[in-house]
């Protein structure tokens, strides 16, 4: 597996900016792996668009370099090696364009990409495997060691479970969808196509609901809500390592197209996240929450019970977001504030404690 310029430079959208340097030695460019840039050597791939690795450029002779079109201009004046060894392509967006590379990359690498391809005649079931007779597996799908599926599930051509994944009794698992090793998925879980769910997940356990028992004003006891919904997932989601999705009280908890979920999540029963939405790690979303279509919420993040997040909307880091932020709108902190109306608090404080300190030393 090996790529040439112009392959890159068609896949990406960008232009060789130093074609007139390189002459013809650009055609015998190939690149077969992505490297970083200390070290990496003339059959490598690298990317630099941050001004953070540029010490790293000295030591760097990559076969292809990305870079942004902001960067072409200070590379060329820098005058380094590379600049007439190595192909340096320029785009518009290249974190895009290492996105796109590297399902290039990962393309033959099965146990990285997993990208549909055609589905072989028959399933292939591991002999440890337990399969129900009532389950309907499609073509080409793949049963790993000591896994179980339950009756009634149905599972869709190209689809792989590793390992010790379990699914549950009616279940439904879409075409080229990939449980990797130690999944769970409890009854009337819904995965759709081309969904990744990686090692450790549980998908459609209780919510965490109790109602207190009470003599007189005291607790006594908790009697446990028995969560009687389901869990939906739909098409192209991908749900990081370690993470639970609670099924509903009684309807769905669902988790709409292309979002993107990280790992150690927490999102509680019948919550709902937007198609496009991406939750960083360690986020907690309280039951009945709602994140809109590609809003960003930060890593560490509490999301209070029945808290709308608007469309688009953006949250900081470790934000306690107890009221809803609307479309498009920011939130920041704890107590929770507009992104602005946060580092304006900030200054002021810090202001105030500057005058406090002077005034001590007078």
């Amino acid at each position: 597996m090996s790529f040439s310029v112009s392959e890159v430079v068609h896949w990406t959208g960008g232009r060789l900016v130093n074609a007139t340097e390189l002459g013809s030695a650009s055609e015998r460019i190939r690149v077969d792996r992505p490297s970083p840039l200390p070290g990496a050597k003339n059959s490598d791939l690298a990317f630099f668009f941050s001004r953070y690795y540029e010490r790293e450029l000295p030591t760097a002779r990559p076969g292809i370099l990305i870079t942004g079109e902001a960067f072409v201009k200070p590379l060329q004046a820098a005058g380094l090696p590379f600049w007439k060894t190595s192909a340096v392509i320029a785009c518009a967006d290249p974190y895009l364009a290492m996105a796109i590379l590297s399902e290039k990359f990962a393309a033959e690498l099965s146990s990285v990409a997993h990208l549909p391809g055609t589905a072989g005649p028959e399933p292939q079931i591991h002999p440890t495997a337990v399969v129900s007779k009532t389950a309907e597996l499609g073509p080409g799908v793949q049963v790993g060691a000591r896994c179980v599926i339950e009756d009634d599930v149905r599972v869709g051509a190209g689809s792989i479970l590793y390992a010790g994944c379990y699914v549950g009794p009616k279940c439904s698992i879409g075409e080229h969808s990939v449980l990797f090793a130690g999944v769970s998925l409890y009854e009337w879980t819904e995965i759709g196509n081309r969904v990744r769910v990686h090692a450790g997940v549980v998908i459609g356990a209780d919510g965490f609901g109790y109602a207190p028992r009470r003599e007189g004003d005291r607790v006594v006891a908790h009697q446990k809500i028995y969560h009687l919904g389901r869990v939906v997932i739909e098409d192209e989601v991908e749900i990081g390592a370690n993470t639970c999705v609670d099924r509903g009280t009684f309807g769905e908890t669902r988790i709409g197209r292309n979002a993107k979920i990280d790992n150690l999540i927490q999102i509680g029963h019948n919550a709902q996240v937007g198609e496009g939405a991406v939750l960083c790690g360690g986020t907690c979303l309280a039951g009945n929450s709602n994140v809109g279509k590609f809003a960003y919420v930060g890593g560490l993040t509490g999301i209070a019970n029945q808290v709308q997040i608007g469309d688009g909307a953006s949250v900081g880091a470790m934000t306690l977001v107890t009221k809803d932020v609307p479309a498009r709108g920011t939130a920041v902190g704890n107590p929770q504030r507009e992104y602005k109306e946060h580092f304006k608090a900030h200054a002021l404080l810090s202001r105030l404690l500057a005058e406090r300190k002077e005034k001590r030393e007078k």
